[in-house]
């Protein structure tokens, strides 16, 4: 009987991992933070070790990053995936410093560009 709670509780922890993200991540104003110079940074900072990561969800979306860039956002909610499309033209259009830090960090052999680039033209 034990096994069967145990194989259950791992069945439902497992769904749960490869349904996605939560969808916590949906409620986050995104909008606001891309028009908030100071919020936006912040996050860029928390990402890049450059600062704390205090913000909203900022050090879950960090840890998330790395996996997020090289399967192309497959687990993202639609909501998830349209923020971080806007998040990545911002940095691609405004912040191209910043871009080049993230790459560093998270994609030194240019592994991820194409998943990039499908997420910009979707």
């Amino acid at each position: 009987m034990r096994m069967l709670k145990f194989a259950t509780v791992a069945l439902s922890l497992l769904v749960v991992c490869v349904k996605g993200y939560d969808e916590k991540f949906d409620k986050i104003d995104i909008d606001k933070v891309l028009k908030d110079d100071t919020l936006l940074t912040a996050y860029l900072n928390c990402f890049l070790d450059k600062g704390p990561c205090t913000e909203e969800y900022s050090s879950e979306y960090k840890e998330m990053l790395p996996e997020v860039m090289s399967d192309g956002c497959a687990k993202c909610t639609k909501i998830q995936k349209e923020n971080f499309k806007k998040v990545l033209k911002e940095v691609f259009e405004n912040k191209k410093d910043v871009l080049m830090e993230i790459k560093k960090k998270y994609d030194r052999n240019d592994e991820y560009d194409d998943n990039i680039r499908k997420i910009l033209s979707e």
